[in-house]
């Protein structure tokens, strides 16, 4: 729990002020409790004192790093919270701390993240609650079912709380063919879809071979499917088998 959490709760309103005293005769109360309250109310104010640095540290570094955060997204999303897990007395904190992330494709949810002052190094644990839009399916789509805009709609919502990453741009979706069934308001992500196939395993296809200053123009068949810019892998009319890359042409490139 951050610091700044505590302060309140254990100061709050009680805390004493510096130089004032409570137990003055004729105040409400018996004078001759005031010597036995000083210990309490000078380590309540003992306590508030410590609270207030912690708290402001705290509060520095939860700001530093979710300024940090929000730099890994494109467009930057609609909402973003950060909720650092680790206690205060584990962390480090300046002025310009250097943060940087674990390698993965998931820049939300809960997180282990470096961070850098000076010559020394730690990790915390953070929580990064991130809220923006993204795609659902609008009505159930088949397998196999080429997606189109009406097949599709904006949800806004967690994206921390799905199990997969979902897409957020729609030229990600449109014109892409299911892999399987897709349930009415599933949210879409990349393993269900799949660009339209430009070639398929068995096709006739043109091959230019590419070397430093010459073309060689030939034909094969492919081996298997693929879509613009896919690998693919070409069984030439000699025999000979070649990789090379489809073209959005349908040609396919083979470099010597």
């Amino acid at each position: 729990m951050n610091a700044f959490q505590l302060s309140g709760p254990v100061c709050g309103d009680r805390c004493p002020a510096a130089g004032r005293h409570s137990g003055r005769p004729g105040a409400g109360g018996n004078a001759a409790m005031a010597p036995a309250a000083r210990p309490w109310r000078s380590a309540l104010l003992a306590a508030c004192l410590l609270a207030a640095p912690l708290a402001s540290a705290d509060d520095a570094l939860t700001g530093q790093l979710t300024a940090f955060m929000q730099q890994q997204y494109t467009p930057p999303p609609a909402a973003l919270e950060v909720v650092i897990r680790t206690p205060s007395s584990q962390r480090l904190s300046c002025e310009r701390p250097q943060f940087s992330l674990p390698s993965r494709s998931r820049n939300w949810g809960n997180l282990s993240i470096a961070v850098v002052c000076g010559s020394q190094k730690r990790y915390i644990q953070a929580e990064v609650r991130v809220t923006d839009r993204y795609l659902i399916a609008a009505s159930p789509i088949a397998a196999g079912q080429t997606v189109t805009s009406g097949d599709i709609a904006w949800r806004t919502g967690r994206l921390d709380q799905l199990s997969s990453l979902p897409l957020r741009n729609m030229p990600d979706a449109v014109g892409t063919v299911s892999e399987r069934a897709i349930g009415s308001g599933q949210p879409l992500t990349a393993a269900m879809l799949r660009r339209p196939w430009l070639v398929k395993n068995g096709q006739q296809v043109q091959v230019s071979a590419l070397g430093e200053g010459f073309t060689v123009q030939s034909s094969g068949k492919a081996m298997n499917n693929a879509a613009a810019n896919d690998p693919v892998r070409i069984r030439m009319d000699s025999g000979q088998i070649v990789n090379g890359r489809l073209m959005p042409d349908g040609s396919v490139h083979v470099v010597l």
